[in-house]
């Protein structure tokens, strides 16, 4: 359609030029015309196939040409001369600061132009005005132009950012149920093997149960992730306290199933969470009690719940800890790469009410805290 628009523009002025009375008129003027408009098609035909400098060149020359012969044309030739400098004034890859360069070379040459055929000021200083105007519109053009870019730049940005925070989660997901199902399997095998070695095959087959039934909640706690992914907003209902409880219940079970001693405490009034609130805390004892099985194995873990009093609003504070050890470094822990850690500290902080999550050596134990606003 711009294309379209620029070939009959080009088209009408081209044949004013030449029906034009031309009497006192030299006929260089008529050729110089007819090259400005030219170029002006011919610029239409740069931009239609891509080609960008030479579209810049052309708008150049007809913007030269067509304001040297503006005034002996009757002002007609100003119209190639206005859309060659509008079009370099829009045009967002050349600078500004040439725009407004070539738009003063064009009001010159505008009047230089004048001079030998005694044209009337007035009609001087109206070709002058197109010009201008021109230059004010191919400014307001690229500026809409700038605008338009930027925005396609922030979009490119935020999906960017969407995809990144989308593949984050899926990372911090897996690991949360592998770390936590998959490290029981292997303490639960190793068990198996060695009580096979005592040909102990009673404790085994009861240890094969148990590696059975952790393995069914860890392949339930990654359909449920891969379902949230799915879709994330399925699962916004609040978790009342007793789910919340039970789930927590569920997960120190399946630690004691192990043969590890895990005690919980409790202070305050439980209170309903947010499915993100309920899924961060539950995340973080999950993580804990794998550091504890891959750091500390056999030693006793310490959980500790602090809800707000009753009636208060506040925060739900976690606190996991187990004793430092000195077994040296198990084939288990190696496997550990700090992720679990920043995937909590994740969790929390994208938390809506904020959050915060930390984890380090407090005296001769490792403690793990976390805590979700509530209100």
């Amino acid at each position: 359609m711009a294309f379209a628009l620029n070939l009959v523009g080009g088209v009408v002025v081209s044949w004013s030029l030449i029906v034009n009375d031309t009497t006192g008129r030299p006929t260089w003027v008529l050729a110089v015309a007819l090259v400005s408009t030219g170029a002006w098609i011919a610029r239409g035909i740069a931009v239609l196939f891509g080609y960008g400098t030479v579209s810049v060149a052309l708008s150049i020359l007809s913007a030269v040409l067509g304001g040297l012969v503006s005034a002996p044309t009757n002002g007609v030739a100003v119209v190639p001369a206005a859309v060659g400098v509008l079009a370099v004034m829009a045009t967002v890859a050349v600078p500004a600061s040439i725009g407004f360069g070539l738009s003063l070379v064009t009001i010159a040459l505008i009047a230089v132009g004048a001079v030998p055929f005694g044209t009337p000021v007035v009609a001087v200083l109206a070709m002058m005005g197109g010009v201008l105007l021109a230059t004010f519109a191919g400014l307001s053009r690229r500026q809409f132009r700038q605008s338009e870019q930027q925005m396609a730049l922030l979009r490119e940005r935020d999906l960017a950012m969407r995809e990144e925070a989308s593949r984050i989660a899926i990372a911090r997901d897996l690991h949360d149920v592998l770390a936590h199902s998959l490290g029981g399997l292997v303490i639960q095998l190793d068990a198996v093997e060695a009580l096979l070695e005592a040909r102990d095959v009673e404790a085994a087959t009861t240890r094969v149960s148990d590696a059975r039934a952790l393995a069914a909640t860890g392949l339930s706690e990654a359909r449920r992730a891969v379902a949230a992914l799915r879709d994330p907003a399925g699962e916004e209902g609040p978790v009342e306290p007793d789910a919340f409880q039970t789930s927590v219940a569920d997960l120190l079970a399946a630690h004691r199933s192990l043969g590890v001693s895990v005690d919980l405490t409790t202070a305050g009034e439980p209170v309903r969470l947010t499915a993100a609130q309920a899924a961060a805390l539950q995340r973080a004892v999950q993580e804990a009690l794998s550091n504890a099985r891959k750091h500390a194995p056999g030693e006793p873990v310490r959980i500790s719940i602090e809800w707000p009093a009753a009636g208060q609003n506040g925060r739900v504070r976690l606190t996991v800890s187990n004793p430092l050890t000195e077994h040296g470094r198990t084939a288990l822990a190696a496997s550990g790469g700090h992720h679990g850690i920043d995937g909590m500290r994740e969790r929390f902080a994208a938390l809506p009410l904020g959050g915060s999550a930390a984890a380090g050596v407090e005296g001769d134990r490792f403690v793990v805290t976390a805590e979700a606003v509530l209100r």
